[in-house]
């Protein structure tokens, strides 16, 4: 479902070399690494996390996937343990991942300019789960009929906009 590439600070290795690990070491063409074999192939250091669903080599496009930190990129601190615990306390929980592939999770055809078909994969960023978490929460508490804004950054807005009214079983959003 997933691939992993784990770093950490004792080993003097971050992130960044996960990254840099797939995009160097990782041949996209190696049955495991094939477009659509997994959803997501996530970059892990203690500090922060990357993903990316389409293993290109060197053109390979990691995207954050952190929770953000003072209005910033990162991830808070955790007096608890690793600032990325979340990632497996949190999103790969078999709660998380299950609702993660019925609600999130998909590859979409895309046509380009001449007309040919392209496949994309998505996967949703943290933002974006947290933002749709929230909104269906909020509105089973609170009941239908409440608007709410969801702002976001360029390019995540359509799903995450999305994404909660088709989840919307018990109750009525309204996205404004």
């Amino acid at each position: 479902m997933a691939t992993f590439e784990l770093k950490n600070r004792l080993t003097k290795q971050t992130v960044d070399d996960a990254v840099q690990q797939y995009k160097r070491d990782r041949d996209p063409k190696e049955l495991l690494f094939q477009f659509a074999r997994c959803m997501v192939h996530f970059a892990v250091d203690d500090q922060a996390v990357r993903m990316c669903t389409h293993l290109k080599g060197k053109e390979s496009w990691f995207l954050p996937f952190n929770k953000g930190f003072n209005d910033g990129a990162g991830n808070p601190p955790n007096p608890d343990g690793l600032k990325t615990a979340y990632l497996w306390e949190e999103v790969l929980t078999k709660r998380g991942l299950t609702d993660i592939i019925e609600n999130y999770a998909q590859v979409v055809e895309e046509k380009d300019d001449k007309g040919r078909k392209k496949y994309k994969q998505i996967f949703p960023r943290y933002h974006q789960l947290d933002a749709v978490r929230t909104l269906l929460a909020d509105t089973q508490a609170r009941g239908a009929g409440k608007r709410y804004l969801i702002q976001h950054s360029a390019g995540s807005g359509t799903n995450t906009s999305c994404w909660p009214c088709r989840q919307a079983r018990t109750a009525s959003l309204t996205l404004v």
